[in-house]
Order: structure tokens, then C-alpha cells, then sequence
């Protein structure tokens, strides 16, 4: 098992590596041509948005940290500030995602502060606080959420799932807004089992070919946010599946995701016809609030985003297979 550095410079050498369940979102015929941003120094945050295209549609970083664009980020912010403070913890995540951000170098936009409001908002609904058993985010993108599950729950365990290329990015995140955290890569029952053990593993890095594993793990919540919108339907199946195998009584699970989204090969994805379960029980499941709009840099500033579900459900368990190694 590689911890550390030595964990994020193998994911950095595998990190052109096209993953088995890729959809055609993320297929190469599909992207800007161009080496990983990060795979001759994955310890090098200094350049700006630009640079990610290579690797496909992540999204964007903005580096523009001057007064002038903080100001501007916090004014157009306001709204969704506004729904934040509805929720008991915000304020110290939003001094989180702050912090964070500036260790970072890049700027608290409005996908940072989305994830900001999800972890008050889960927090207000679950209680995360006093939760030893991991949890897993599956397809986070530049460690927004894993950061602030990381900081502002102090006993908790993230296992990190992502496609090889953006797996390299969020460790790179991670390392550089919590520079002091254990980040662990396994590959296989025994390499998970030993970070589990291990106190001083916090970050639990798994390839997304390798995210059957979850099955065998005791998962007290899966995030997907804004991701799944872009997996091919078996692969969000086997998602699903895994979260309800989890060896635990209770696995919660929030999702996030467009309602709709046709990927490039014209494969459809759909909110409601993701492999949800009857006796799921739901404990929020509406149009997600601080997703109806977002903001830009110039007129009209605000602008309406195609429409985005947000759910939080205790799964509906089914039997899972009998593991190879008992984990923690």
C-alpha cells in the first residue's frame, strides 16, 4: 500500500490511463489533446483554469485572488450565502472553504461554496459529528468536498473515488489545502482493510475501477455530486449497489445530478431513472436549492442552470458477497 507523496506520484504515472467504465463524457476522442496538467508534478498548483482542459470537462479554477475578484465573488454569492445560513454549521465551513481556498490559491467560487452549503445541509439532516465509519465521495473534482468533510470533521475517514485523471487532481487538492492528512492508495481488500486500521490515514484514494470495494466496507455515507449525470447507467448501477451491500445496518446516500444529461455517444442519463429502491427511505428529494441559478463575471450576472435534483435516502440494503478479508 503507497501513502503520501509516494500515493499521489503513482496516481500521477497512471493518471493517462483511461479507466474500464469511462463513459464517452470523459472518452479521450473527446477531449482537448494535451498531457495531465499534473503528472510530471502533481505537487504544482500555480496555473490557472487553462489547464485542466486536457483531461477533460472537470470544470474550472479561477487563480484570480486580488480584492477586486473576492469582492466581486462575494457580493454575487449573496443568494446562495443566504440559503446557507439556514443550516446550523454553515458558518464554519464557509471560514473552512475559505481557509482552504486560499491555502489552495485559487479563488471561492461558487462551486466551492455549493459543496460548502451540502456539508451544512448534510450535517443538519445526519449526524455526522459523532460518525467513526468512512465516508465515501465518489467523483469529487479538485477535493471540494473531501476538504471540507476533512476539516470540519475531525474524526472523520474519506475514501476518495474517482476516474485515474481526476483522482490525481483531487489528491493534489487535497495534499495542498491539508497538507498534513495520510492519503493512502489501495487497490484491493487488503490494502483497504489496512488503511482502515490506521489512525493516521484520513484520505483512502480508490481508482474507479477498483470501486467495488465499497461493498465490502462499512459506509456510512456516499456524496455524488453533479457526476453521476455523466457515468454510463451500468456503472451508476454498480454504484448503487455497492453503497447497499456496505456491511452496515444503515448506509445513507446524497446525490446530486442533473435531471437530465445526454453524453457525447447519445446515451441518456436520468435523475429518476437512476436504480432507486421503493423502501429507500427519503429524507430529502426536491429541486436543489442553491443549484437553480449560478453567476458570472458580466450582465445579466445571474443565469438559470438546467435542473438539478438533489436526494438524501437511507438505502434499502440487499445481501452482499461474502468478502475476502474482514474489514474494521
Amino acid at each position: 500500500m503507497l501513502v503520501n507523496r509516494d500515493a499521489i506520484l503513482e496516481v500521477a504515472r497512471q493518471s493517462e490511463d483511461v479507466d474500464d467504465g469511462t463513459s464517452s463524457h470523459w472518452r479521450p476522442e473527446n477531449q482537448v489533446a494535451g498531457e495531465h496538467p499534473l503528472k510530471n508534478d502533481p505537487f504544482a498548483l500555480t496555473y490557472g483554469a487553462g489547464g485542466f482542459s486536457s483531461i477533460g470537462p472537470i470544470g474550472a479554477i479561477s487563480t484570480k485572488t486580488g480584492l477586486l475578484h473576492r469582492t466581486a465573488h462575494r457580493i454575487l454569492q449573496i443568494p446562495v450565502r443566504n440559503i446557507g445560513r439556514r443550516f446550523n454549521t454553515f458558518g464554519e465551513i464557509d471560514r473552512s472553504a475559505a481557509t482552504i481556498a486560499k491555502r489552495q490559491g485559487r479563488a471561492y467560487d461558487k462551486d466551492l461554496l455549493r459543496h460548502a452549503v451540502t456539508l451544512a445541509f448534510l450535517r443538519d439532516r445526519l449526524d455526522l459529528e459523532s460518525e467513526t465509519d468512512p465516508i465515501a465521495v465518489i467523483g469529487d473534482g479538485f477535493a471540494n468536498m473531501a476538504s471540507l468533510i476533512l476539516d470540519n470533521l475531525p474524526q472523520s475517514q474519506v475514501i476518495l473515488v474517482n476516474l485515474t485523471k481526476t483522482l490525481l487532481v483531487d489528491l493534489a487538492f487535497a495534499h495542498k489545502a491539508l497538507p498534513d492528512l495520510g492519503i493512502a492508495l489501495v487497490g484491493d481488500a487488503d490494502e483497504m482493510c489496512e488503511a482502515l486500521a490506521r489512525s493516521d490515514i484520513r484520505i483512502i484514494a480508490v481508482k474507479a475501477d477498483h470501486a467495488p470495494l465499497l461493498a465490502n466496507i462499512p459506509v456510512a455515507l456516499g456524496i455524488n455530486i453533479l457526476s453521476m449525470m455523466e457515468m454510463d447507467p451500468p456503472v451508476t448501477k454498480m454504484y448503487f449497489d455497492a453503497l447497499r451491500q456496505s456491511p452496515r445496518t444503515s448506509t445513507a446516500f446524497y446525490c446530486c445530478n442533473r435531471i437530465e444529461k445526454q453524453l457525447p455517444d447519445g446515451t441518456m442519463t436520468r435523475f429518476f431513472e437512476y436504480p432507486w429502491h421503493p423502501d429507500d427511505e427519503i429524507l430529502a428529494d426536491e429541486i436543489s436549492p442553491w443549484d437553480k441559478f449560478a453567476y458570472r463575471g458580466r450582465p445579466p450576472f445571474y443565469y438559470r442552470n438546467n435542473p438539478v435534483q438533489h436526494r438524501l435516502v437511507r438505502l434499502n440494503k440487499i445481501s452482499r458477497p461474502t468478502p475476502d478479508i474482514s474489514f474494521p
